[in-house]
């Protein structure tokens, strides 16, 4: 099967036979880096099959598909190789997040926590509840799982996955006992609820241990809400900008405590600038933006909400049906003298996790892995993460990024 990268704007077939040559070798030769993860030749070569199948045009990635690209007659060896081959899917992760940070490392990367979910119609696959999934904007019949995604301004790619076990599959019944045997959950997940922030600090343990480099740790309310989680990275001094809801409490620097939405009132108008988080697709993303310090923590770093105000009316108003500017709150962990413009870029590359899930599942086939059991979809999901690491450290060095543009304004 010839290698035909969905790069997206530039492609293998825009490429010369030279650079496709060149192409072939280095995922040869990270497939290599990784042959002492495999106890077997075999493991070896299915590897390979399965990374060359999701990395090419096939328009449907499940296992069916990607074994008649690698020429065999069933899927069954590659159902063997995700169900009962002998090999780690954790090392495998970790040489993936190695190879991903060593190609994407810089001085604006960042780690985001988000999750994911899979819409499916039975209930025998691991995790898979009725349960609210961003995917779909509702609660459905879904598999969900969080993820970590490592980015930069050379790109952004996933590097660590956690399936989320709901209340249907995690618990200390005999009927939960039994649910998770079936599938293969590990009795420590399974005997009860890890809750999606525990998830994503698991991945930021591991992501610490392994000295990746990053400025700041960024996700949505969903994890930003999270006591605990804040506590955590506080006493780890992780610096982050997480998204709050507007009636978090807060400590401010007298003792007193206001809710976020209680203090962006009392913020004058002229402490409001004017900033770019990002380039969407319509130009620059503008809105107003300022700082409110809160209280220190013990660990010399300092606190602050990050207000964002929307430059026109946009929302309407609940109560009167009014058309109002629609305000979000970003609670800040990070060095002292941060300016509001370094938070404002911070703030703003939250959006590369959104990047990462749709290049992992409309070109590496995240979503399409078709398999029931625990073990086999951490390995489908490692394979995947395996396949998008090379295709975007391909990408990053094709379409070198731009130089970094200093911010004018004070």
């Amino acid at each position: 099967m010839g290698l035909r990268l969905p790069l997206g704007v530039v492609r293998t077939d825009e490429l010369t036979e030279g650079q496709v040559r060149q192409l072939e070798g280095e995922l040869e030769a990270l497939c290599a880096s990784v042959d002492d993860v495999f106890a077997r030749p075999a493991s070896r070569e299915n590897l390979r099959a399965m990374v060359r199948g999701l990395l090419s045009e096939v328009p449907r990635k499940n296992l069916w598909q990607l074994a008649e690209a690698a020429g065999h007659p069933s899927p069954d060896r590659l159902q063997g190789f995700l169900a009962k081959a002998a090999w780690d899917a954790d090392e495998l992760r970790d040489r993936v997040r190695a190879h991903a940070v060593a190609a994407l490392a810089a001085d604006d990367a960042v780690l985001i926590a988000d999750e994911t979910g899979d819409i499916k119609k039975g209930t025998k696959t691991a995790g898979v509840q009725r349960q609210y999934t961003g995917t779909a904007g509702r609660i459905e019949n879904a598999q969900v799982s969080v993820h970590l995604s490592y980015g930069s301004r050379r790109g952004r790619t996933l590097i660590d996955a956690e399936l989320y076990l709901g209340k249907h599959w995690a618990g200390a019944t005999a009927e939960h006992e039994r649910r998770c045997a079936e599938q293969g959950v590990p009795p420590e997940r399974a005997s009860a609820v890890a809750t999606k922030p525990e998830l994503a600090r698991r991945m930021l343990e591991r992501a610490l241990a392994a000295s990746v480099p990053f400025t700041y740790f960024l996700a949505d309310e969903a994890y930003g809400q999270c006591r605990a989680l804040r506590a955590w990275l506080e006493e780890h001094q992780v610096r982050y900008v997480l998204a709050i809801p507007k009636d978090e409490v807060l400590p401010l620097p007298d003792g007193r405590t206001r809710q976020a939405r209680e203090l962006w009132a009392l913020v004058p108008e002229d402490a409001f600038e004017r900033r770019s988080c990002a380039d969407g697709a319509k130009g620059p993303r503008e809105y107003d933006w300022a700082a409110v310090q809160l209280a220190s923590v013990s660990t010399g770093l300092e606190r602050h909400l990050l207000i964002r105000r929307s430059t026109v009316p946009n929302k309407k108003d609940r109560k009167t049906g009014a058309l109002v500017r629609e305000i979000a709150y970003f609670l800040c962990h990070t060095h002292p003298g941060a300016t509001v413009a370094e938070l404002v870029v911070a703030a703003g590359q939250r959006w590369m996790v959104e990047e990462s899930f749709q290049v992992a599942k409309g070109q590496v086939g995240l979503d399409e892995h078709e398999v029931r059991k625990w073990c086999s979809w951490y390995r489908h999901t490692t394979v995947c993460m395996l396949a998008m690491a090379f295709l975007v450290t391909v990408r990053s060095r094709l379409i070198p990024a731009p130089p970094t543009t200093p911010d004018p304004r004070p």
